[in-house]
């Protein structure tokens, strides 16, 4: 008798970057992934400083981009954007998860600038510390105001999607790497995950399904493409353009002439702001070597527009003396039906909404070519890397992220 594997489609995973737009629908078969619809727009250059601006004109390329692509259904889960999500961490005594709850919202009346009682607060439990002679419980917070929610989710509607759940960007970079883990070795592997967006980047460490460290940095690739501009007197459009164009020819230049003089003046120009990344970078490893005991990360995974630069990797090995490579969001996902140009170049750019389309997951998925990785542990019945406290606010709370508890008794 055969057996029929019933696939299932997911929530389109819809990342609404300040330099581009990127879709992707998966497909679920068994304990493997592919995808079954993507599709990626590049930003105006006069919305991309313009939040405003961008959402609206977001409205418009989504809309073309669903009637144009493969898409199933309008069902959406999108990442709230990073300038709206505010991140704070602190510790507590140890004590059992349903008093862990109330202390967390308690305390975060203290933490932020605005009145917790009118946003969408959430945490994650980062794990045991040892601060002197105490054991204390490291926590991050992270929240966001209801009517930053409540605009967002307006500008979203407009696009044509149905939200169907709202996502932090950190948490879903990571499950595009959380979700793959199935070998009982692999969950002792320290994850070191860095997101260069336009404007910022992040900074996300974690032990095999767990997140430990959550780091904002406000130096993105606008400030390489400034930097670029001002020494080489062009503007930052022609000099993002630039970088661009020197990333994708990277290897033909390695074959053809090493000394490019252009090549050299934007790495010149560019040097000053990689090393401020790779410091901040440095920060946060050390923050989880001191913080955190246990096995020493083995590499940094790049993602985001800046991940192919393959200087920028050079800097930032040679300052957290790790190994720095790209990340293959994509590596154990069938994505032969993806466009030539979409699965070529930077595939790191896919992360984020590869992780939102994940959100609904909760299995764990093996290898593309179906051969079995090593069986999953007994918790992966249960995914760490989400948010596990309810919002404390109402009306933003309606679209708020799904937490294990809600998931378990779903």
């Amino acid at each position: 008798m055969i057996r029929l594997t019933r696939s299932q489609i997911q929530p389109i995973g819809l990342d609404i970057g300040r330099d581009s737009i990127k879709m992707i629908q998966l497909e679920v078969v068994g304990n493997s992934l592919s995808v079954r619809a993507a599709a990626r727009r590049s930003m105006p250059d006069e919305a991309k400083a313009d939040p405003q601006l961008r959402l609206s004109v977001a409205a418009e390329m989504v809309r073309q981009m669903l009637r144009e692509g493969a898409f199933v259904g309008r069902r959406a889960v999108l990442a709230l954007p990073r300038e709206i999500v505010h991140i704070k961490n602190f510790r507590l005594p140890l004590m059992p998860v349903t008093e862990l709850e109330p202390a967390v919202q308690l305390e975060a009346r203290n933490l932020f600038t605005f009145d917790t009682d009118h946003a969408s607060v959430h945490f994650l439990a980062a794990g045991e510390v040892r601060q002197g002679n105490d054991v204390l419980q490291e926590v991050n917070v992270l929240a966001a105001r209801n009517d930053d929610i409540d605009d967002f989710v307006e500008h979203a509607h407009c696009c044509g999607v149905e939200v169907e759940s709202l996502d932090v960007e950190q948490l879903s970079l990571f499950r595009s790497i959380e979700r793959f883990i199935r070998r009982r070795e692999d969950e002792q592997e320290v994850h070191v995950l860095v997101d260069i967006g336009l404007a910022s980047s992040q900074v996300v460490i974690g032990k095999g399904r767990d997140i430990s460290v959550l780091k904002a940095i406000d130096i993105g690739g606008l400030h390489l493409h400034k930097a670029i501009a001002t020494r080489l007197g062009i503007t930052v459009p022609e000099a993002q353009a630039l970088r661009r164009r020197l990333v994708e020819n990277h290897d033909r230049a390695e074959t053809s002439d090493k000394r490019d003089p252009v090549r050299q003046a934007v790495f010149d120009a560019t040097r000053s702001v990689m090393e401020e990344i790779g410091h901040e970078i440095s920060l946060c490893l050390r923050y989880q070597s001191v913080t955190f005991r246990g096995n020493r990360p083995q590499r940094l995974r790049l993602f985001g527009g800046e991940a192919a630069d393959t200087q920028l990797q050079a800097v930032l090995s040679s300052i957290v003396t790790i190994p720095v490579e790209s990340g293959r969001p994509l590596h154990n996902v069938d994505a032969s039906s993806m466009k030539s140009v979409e699965r070529r170049g930077l595939m790191a750019e896919w992360a984020l909404a590869l992780g939102l389309s994940l959100r609904r997951t909760v299995q764990r998925f093996g290898a593309k070519d179906g051969k079995p990785r090593g069986a999953a542990t007994p918790a992966a019945a249960e995914p760490a890397a989400e948010l596990i406290a309810e919002p404390i606010a109402e009306p933003a709370a309606a679209y708020a992220v799904v937490s294990p508890l809600e998931q378990a008794h779903a």
